[in-house]
């Protein structure tokens, strides 16, 4: 695909970018007095807000529109699905979870996703796999029977979170963006550490953590040998290409999961100054992931009553 036929989709991006939720935004967010101020605030912004009666989670409801406008705009929207496909493996998880624990699945179901969840509450509660897509039916039955077979559900998560991973890094490159596959393959690097990390601290062998890793670019034997404590993890990272983690990673995993996603929204800086091919789509939906993120947890710390001043300490930074 030629990258100037992306050219209306990103003109369109362009034109949404200018609603993102700005610093000052986020610090009026941070500053109101309590959870309904704040959501007066984000009404105030253009988003969308429950009315009486009405159910639903305000943050995904704003990434699942920026997903519908990528899907609408790009010439061939399955292109991007790496996008959105891990929610497809946590929609897996969480049916399997539910149907074993006599609950309603549609009631854990996140978005936005590429599986009708429809689909997928079929599939685990009448435990016919084959009607799921080709990259999740293998996965969802081996985790289906790693509950159901083998009583696990600590094994149904390493499955279905490895595949996703897998996943993602397959869909991203087919998208034809160094943007993608660099942030998958982030995440993934970022998932490897920590499963080597918890590995270790558990006292799980050397081939659990290595079978419960997912395949990337990190050398998972090298992650696990060194995994002994964060000190010798940290001065591992530094001879890797992720030693912009380092520091992080002796702070315990709030702070390593919050660099990591500074570390994307520092990389969609190069976006901003692209006209042709995916990663404007690409920085957009990230930005807006960003976003949704801080706003969930704003909302969820006044909800809680917690003061600004730890709230500080866990917002990520933004594209704006």
């Amino acid at each position: 695909m030629r990258e100037t036929e992306y050219a209306y989709a990103v003109a369109r991006i362009r034109s949404n970018e200018v609603s993102l939720l700005t610093s000052a935004d986020m610090e009026q967010l941070m500053a109101a007095s309590d959870y309904a101020a704040a959501v007066r605030i984000l009404a105030d912004k253009g988003w969308d807000i429950p009315e009486k009666g009405e159910k639903f989670d305000i943050a995904e409801r704003e990434l699942s529109k920026a997903w519908e406008l990528i899907a609408e705009s790009a010439p061939d929207a399955s292109l991007l699905e790496a996008l959105v496909i891990g929610n497809d493996f946590f929609n897996v998880k969480a049916a399997v979870k539910c149907v074993f624990s006599d609950r309603e699945p549609s009631e854990c179901y996140v978005y936005p996703c590429i599986t009708d969840t429809e689909l997928i509450t079929k599939a685990v509660t009448e435990n016919d796999f084959d009607i799921l897509p080709e990259f999740l039916a293998k996965p969802a039955l081996e985790a289906y029977e790693a509950v159901s077979k083998r009583e696990s559900g600590q094994l149904a998560e390493i499955i279905i979170d490895k595949a996703a991973l897998e996943a993602r890094i397959e869909y991203a490159g087919k998208a034809a963006s160094g943007l993608l596959l660099r942030i998958a393959e982030l995440y993934a690097a970022a998932a490897n550490i920590k499963t080597a990390l918890r590995c270790r601290k558990t006292g799980k062998s050397r081939d659990f953590a290595l079978e419960a890793m997912c395949g990337c670019k990190t050398d998972n034997g090298e992650l696990y040998a060194n995994a002994g404590s964060t000190d010798s993890m940290a001065e591992y990272l530094l001879t890797t290409e992720y030693a912009f983690l380092s520091d992080s990673v002796k702070k315990g995993f709030t702070a390593f999961e919050k660099q990591c996603d500074n570390s994307v929204v520092s990389w969609l800086e190069s976006a901003k100054y692209e006209t042709f091919g995916p990663d404007p789509l690409v920085a957009y939906y990230y930005a807006k992931q960003a976003e949704s993120k801080n706003v969930r947890i704003i909302l969820s710390a006044k909800a809680s009553g917690i003061p600004a001043q730890a709230i500080t300490e866990r917002v990520r930074d933004i594209y704006v």
